[in-house]
């Protein structure tokens, strides 16, 4: 039935997800990941195709049937000019320059929506061959996420009526959580686990389903601080920061919208920066020295053992990618 199914789908416009391509590949994105889960990932694909249906409609491209290898190879060409130049259309509009890791992030999403249109890998393209440079996770830059900063954006979303937005900034500098895991978070459970224990497991609304214990994190001050905050402001009769009638979609798009706007006048740029932050404090405390992005590196064998409980903590898997959050060698 489904071999049945997807053969009537490449018989029609843009594989039967709708006449306009970028709509379809909305649509094909939500067949692919479900229309309510992985949101984060489902709107940022949504985001970054527009620039590629743009490119198809300049080429002539309406169906996405038609799209070919050539058509994506010349979308990567494209995209490798804007990392060095502005791009001109004859018609004079001019596309402003990107980054290494924008223009990799670019092609991913392509290959996501295609396959998720045609349920094969035929039109894949190399991001690292198209654009001629390999993309580098290791952070360069300082962290601009204090605790004072970060208090100073609590307090002003408070002031502004927003005490939830102030409660998952809290949680996220804290805590380490992603946003997604500072609203969800069953407050009791940590609370009763600090009580006992001193420490807490991240576990509700984690990445890619990882709910496991090795994930604890032990409560200083200011981690208590946040916690207890949270358990304040939370609606009533409600475990975590949503009430039984919130939307998890809507909260995070309207809510945390405007946290963001305080966060970036408050000097933070970003949510993952609070997470940063977190790290840092984690990666200092087990080398009692500063991170590289602040100093040398002293003790190799100890850099290794930071790095490592870094990524746990933050709850991913590959140590390497605390040199996303704290600096490489």
């Amino acid at each position: 039935m489904k071999r049945r199914q997807r053969a009537q789908r490449g018989k029609q416009r843009n594989f039967g997800y709708g006449k306009q391509m970028l709509y379809a590949f909305s649509m094909a994105l939500n067949a692919l990941f479900g229309q309510r889960d992985h949101y984060g990932t489902r709107r940022t694909h949504k985001i970054r195709v527009r620039i590629f249906s743009e490119f198809c409609r300049e080429h002539g491209v309406r169906d996405a049937r038609n799209i070919d290898l050539e058509l994506i190879e010349a979308y990567g060409s494209y995209l490798r000019h804007r990392l060095y130049a502005p791009y001109e259309w004859p018609d004079g509009r001019r596309d402003n320059m990107i980054s290494v890791s924008y223009g990799h992030n670019l092609i991913s999403t392509v290959n996501t929506c295609l396959y998720a249109m045609r349920r094969d890998e035929k039109l894949h393209l190399s991001a690292r061959k198209a654009l001629g440079v390999a993309r580098s996770n290791v952070r360069k830059t300082q962290i601009k996420a204090d605790i004072a900063d970060t208090k100073t954006a609590a307090d002003r979303m408070i002031a502004s009526g927003n005490e939830r937005g102030a409660a998952v900034v809290f949680l996220a500098r804290a805590w380490g959580m992603r946003p997604e895991e500072a609203y969800l978070q069953d407050l009791d459970r940590m609370m009763r686990e600090v009580s006992a224990t001193g420490s807490a497991a991240i576990l509700e609304g984690t990445k890619g389903g990882r709910k496991c214990r090795s994930r604890t994190i032990s409560a200083s001050e200011f981690q208590r601080e946040a916690l207890k905050f949270a358990l304040c402001v939370r609606p009533a009769g409600s475990r975590c920061l949503l009430s039984e009638t919130d939307n998890a979609i809507t909260f995070y798009r309207r809510e945390l919208g405007r946290c963001r706007r305080i966060l970036k006048k408050c000097g933070i740029p970003s949510f993952r920066e609070l997470r940063s932050g977190f790290a840092q404090d984690v990666y200092e405390e087990i080398v009692r020295g500063p991170s590289p992005l602040r100093g040398p590196i002293g003790d190799r064998v100890l850099d290794r053992v930071a790095r490592q409980t870094v990524a746990r903590l933050l709850g991913h898997g590959r140590p390497q990618v605390a040199s996303s959050y704290i600096g490489g060698y």
